[in-house]
């Protein structure tokens, strides 16, 4: 397991996409200068939803999210570049390692959106010809 922090903090098993690696780096020195999402022991907060990396489960409010393995790795991608509007392009690489041009990425964002967004104000935002960002109202940076 190739370690990207300092002891246990952050680790990718093989087979890896660089794509998680580079992800990874930016989150390591995002908690160095402290303009990313809250990050505790393995996990990735942001408002009142938790993402452990060590268990691979997400919480939102104190519901546990039932995600795909897909899911999961777009809800991650999200939480790291919070704020951040992401392409159509970008999350397809980090999900699948390739770009789906058919509307896979419309799917999974409208399957991820209804688990996430369910029952709490919306994190999952749609910015039209440009992608989507997780994040408040108050836009992304």
């Amino acid at each position: 397991m190739p370690e990207l922090g300092a002891g246990e903090r952050d680790c990718v098993t093989k087979p890896f996409r660089i794509a998680e690696v580079l992800a990874r780096v930016k989150v390591l020195l995002r908690d160095v200068d402290g303009s990313g999402p809250a990050r505790r022991g393995g996990t990735l907060d942001h408002v009142d939803l938790v993402l452990d990396d060590g268990t691979c489960r997400a919480h939102r409010g104190g519901r546990t999210l039932d995600l795909t393995p897909a899911e999961y790795r777009l809800l991650r991608h999200l939480l790291v570049n919070a704020r951040k509007v992401l392409s159509k392009e970008q999350i397809s690489r980090y999900v699948w390692g390739e770009f789906r041009g058919d509307n896979a990425i419309e799917q999974l964002v409208s399957r991820l959106r209804r688990k996430v967004d369910r029952g709490g104000p919306a994190l999952i935002r749609t910015r039209r010809g440009f992608g989507y960002w997780l994040g408040e109202l108050s836009g992304p940076r």
